[in-house]
């Protein structure tokens, strides 16, 4: 499994590495320098804790993807499929650092919790771009927060599956797959040919005012199409529920 090149020897790559190998708990800041060939000051400078340098990459993959989401004229289709695939790119272009982050995670269930929030952050930048240009009704909330979070959620499980094995799955095709599924996923929602448009949906009282968030858990090792759709079929489940919640709460009321 090769790498972009010159991102092997990098940093951030050496630094998980030496975690991964060496132990989280058991690696001090001081080792993670001599070992990558920078003073301690120049690392706490530059990268910040031990969690944080797990992460660095994180910041930037932010920035990137909110840049993207930014451009005009935009559909949601075409900025949630070019959105994951930056991500998921980013990870096949810098394979040493994402297969020892991704054993070091198995490690250590802080980093997880840790990871659990940045993919947070991914998603509230697809929210807020799917609220930008899908076409304002009452609906409209609702579908963001739920798009956003298959979205990711559909991303993770072709990432973790490559992850796995990464000789065994084809980066590419995964890649391709992931596109695909994106396309599908929009359908699930109801989009629409029309940029930015979606099919209709009944309203329902004070759904926007009393959404909560999904949140979906996929097993390890299941296959991508399948956890794709289990994340899909989940979030679409939750949000059926709700409304019938909200119906009924709504039938009470009336007098």
């Amino acid at each position: 499994m090769s790498t972009a090149p010159g991102t092997t020897g990098d940093v951030v790559t050496k630094s998980i590495r030496l975690l991964a190998t060496q132990g989280y708990h058991a690696t001090t800041v001081d080792q993670l320098a001599q070992a990558t060939g920078v003073s301690r000051a120049t690392f706490f400078r530059k990268y910040g804790s031990k969690e944080d340098i797990v992460f660095a990459d994180h910041a930037s993959n932010l920035e990137r993807l909110e840049q993207l989401l930014s451009r005009p004229n935009l559909t949601p289709q075409a900025g949630l499929a070019e959105g994951v695939q930056l991500v998921f790119r980013h990870n096949l272009d810098h394979a040493d650092r994402a297969i020892a982050r991704h054993h070091l995670l198995q490690q250590v269930e802080s980093l997880r919790d840790r990871e659990l929030a940045t993919s947070h952050r991914y998603e509230r930048l697809f929210q807020e771009f799917l609220r930008r240009v899908l076409p304002e009704n009452a609906d409209q909330r609702v579908t963001a927060v739920s798009m956003a979070s298959a979205t990711v959620a559909v991303h993770n499980a072709y990432l973790r599956t490559w992850l796995r094995d990464p000789r065994a799955n084809s980066g590419e095709q995964l890649a391709a797959g992931l596109n695909q599924r994106i396309g599908w996923l929009c359908t699930v929602f109801g989009l629409s040919a029309g940029p930015g448009r979606i099919a209709s949906v009944p309203r329902q009282p004070e759904q926007a005012a009393s959404s909560s968030p999904v949140v979906v858990v996929l097993q390890e090792g299941a296959d991508p199409r399948a956890a794709a759709e289990q994340a899909a079929r989940s979030v679409y489940d939750a949000l059926v529920a709700a409304q019938g919640q909200s119906n009924s709460r709504s039938e009470t009321n009336t007098p």
